[in-house]
């Protein structure tokens, strides 16, 4: 019996046990979270096959008429504002603020709000020079700073909504995103047509997928979420989440469901959970995309991911008493309490560490035990291949994206344990700096001061070396050639990252394939103009 030290003759034979009990659960565990990736891409293929065979899109079941033209019949347009939130995003900043006045818009029922809290004064410089240049080309634009960062990103957007009672809807983008001119043109009309929606959500594309191997991981990832989960979950009347950037909102929408909260970090999927559970519907536009910079730094994506990964078990935690009391089916609230949150949020990241990266590694040293093949190789691999499908020669990279997302698994652990603890750190809220990759106008391509980042983790090199040892005595020892191969590959991707080799500039942070930028002139002292501070032997092309 497991409970009890008396039943073993010694503490390898309850090790043993525990192993072994540990091994079935996370095959099972992990069983559950590959099932329910396998279900999306299923239904994926099936609402594809649909619309390619009767022409309908899931989109199509809402109406979406062609509005008149601005200059004749502007006064028939809604009032539609802009939010543009930002923090010391000194890269991206104006890019922003071009893309939004750009907006195809009536100017007489536009806005432009910039929300900036930035505190560093270069950039709220460049900030108030972009908005008296389109305040005087007549776009209706403003700038609203706070004394203090109080609820971060959800405090700003609630503060700048209390501004815009006159407005009908809000659409909201961060400041790497890139808006096309025709965004509102191509949104609003669904929100006009619909009044059962509260909200549009546009798919993401990306600028910098091949600026290095973190950021090819990072669009596999993503291209997944973006075009088969989100999708098939708007497909099926499901609840797919506001993504916090690029899309559109109905004000009345966020006013009736209590506004925005900061009790989480992920303040957009609160809004939009408390939409889902108050009955209001929302649309996934797949086909209308906006593009968006992947964090190139290291030390920048491991925060982003920590904010993803916390925010949604915090969420799980503080409302899963308030699905179950909705008005909701009740499949409904078991696919969100169970299948959204428990599987999608929380059992997959302890799959990626707790399974492959520890309990694969231990049962090597362990001959008492094994790992059903289907579980360890057969599954997995499905799982891999029909994620990377969803990006263009994905596959080409699946290896590379599995060992990138269980690398970072130590810090997706460690935001789920602050999540389900609602520990200190569990509200820390860090803005994910962006390089302007994104940023593409010409003369534009000016390097910011340099990017904050560390050159050690000593959690990922203590794992490479647990990692590489397993891997070291399955081949010498065993002769277990099979898994320890991965497992080698494994652990000097921990070693990597935990000398932040992946680092944009880094050993593995160069450039994928050939799609190298033109070089360009050498400006050093437009440089130094820029950033007000001599760049110290550095020469920059721009």
């Amino acid at each position: 019996m497991l409970y009890t030290f008396t039943s073993y003759e010694s503490v390898y034979d309850l090790y043993v046990a525990v192993l072994k009990t540990a091994i079935v659960a996370a095959v099972m565990l992990s069983l559950l979270v590959s099932m329910d990736r396998l279900y999306k891409v299923g239904k994926y293929m099936q609402v594809a096959a649909r619309a390619q065979l009767t022409g309908r899109k899931p989109e199509h079941a809402f109406q979406n008429n062609t509005l008149p033209d601005p200059e004749q019949y502007s006064l028939v347009y809604p009032r539609v504002a802009v939010q543009l939130p930002m923090f010391n995003e000194r890269a991206v900043c104006q890019a922003i603020i071009d893309s939004a006045c750009e907006l195809s818009w009536p100017h007489n029922r536009f806005k432009v709000q910039v929300l900036d809290d930035s505190t560093d004064r270069t950039t709220r410089d460049l900030v108030d020079d972009k908005v008296v240049e389109w305040r005087e080309r007549g776009v209706n634009i403003e700038v609203m700073r706070r004394t203090n960062r109080a609820g971060y990103k959800a405090g700003a957007l609630k503060e700048g909504l209390e501004r815009l009672a006159e407005y009908d809807y809000v659409a909201i983008f961060d400041a790497d995103f890139k808006p096309d001119t025709d965004f509102l043109t191509l949104t609003v009309p669904y929100l006009i047509d619909n009044p059962e929606v509260g909200y549009v959500q546009t798919r993401w594309v990306f600028a910098n997928p091949d600026e290095s191997y973190l950021t090819k991981a990072q669009e596999i990832s993503l291209n997944f979420h973006c075009k088969c989960e989100q999708y098939v979950q708007f497909a099926t009347g499901g609840f797919f989440n506001f993504n916090g950037t690029a899309g559109i909102w109905r004000r009345k929408t966020i006013v009736t469901v209590g506004g925005w909260k900061s009790r989480t970090t992920v303040e957009d999927m609160d809004l939009s959970l408390r939409t889902f559970v108050n009955g209001w519907k929302a649309i996934y536009l797949t086909e209308t995309t906006c593009i968006n910079e992947l964090p190139a730094s290291f030390f920048a994506y491991r925060k982003q991911q920590h904010r993803w990964t916390c925010g949604p078990v915090q969420l799980w935690r503080k409302a899963a008493v308030d699905i179950w009391g909705s008005s909701l089916p009740l499949f409904s609230k078991l696919d969100l309490i169970f299948c959204y949150f428990g599987i999608r949020k929380f059992a997959t990241h302890w799959v990626s560490l707790g399974f492959f990266c520890t309990i694969v590694p231990l049962s090597v040293f362990t001959p008492e035990v094994s790992i059903p093949l289907w579980a360890l190789v057969h599954l997995p691999v499905v799982v891999t291949v029909t994620t990377a499908v969803f990006t263009p020669k994905g596959w080409l990279h699946c290896i590379l994206y599995v060992l990138f997302e269980n690398a970072m698994g130590i810090v997706k652990m460690g935001a789920v344990v602050a999540g389900m603890l609602d520990l200190k750190h569990a509200q820390e809220w860090v803005v994910t700096t962006k390089l302007g990759s994104s940023d593409k106008r010409p003369g534009t391509q000016m390097p910011t001061v340099p990017v904050r980042t560390c050159r050690f983790y000593a959690a990922e090199v203590m794992f490479s070396f647990f990692v590489l040892a397993s891997a070291s005595y399955g081949i010498f020892s065993v002769n277990k050639w099979s898994f320890s191969i991965f497992l080698t590959l494994q652990g000097l991707v921990f070693f990597a990252f935990g000398l932040n080799m992946v680092d944009c500039g880094g050993l593995l942070g160069g450039r994928l394939g050939n799609n190298v930028p033109a070089k360009q002139p050498k400006l050093k002292a437009k440089v130094e103009d820029a950033l007000g501070t001599p760049t110290i032997g550095r020469t920059y092309t721009l």
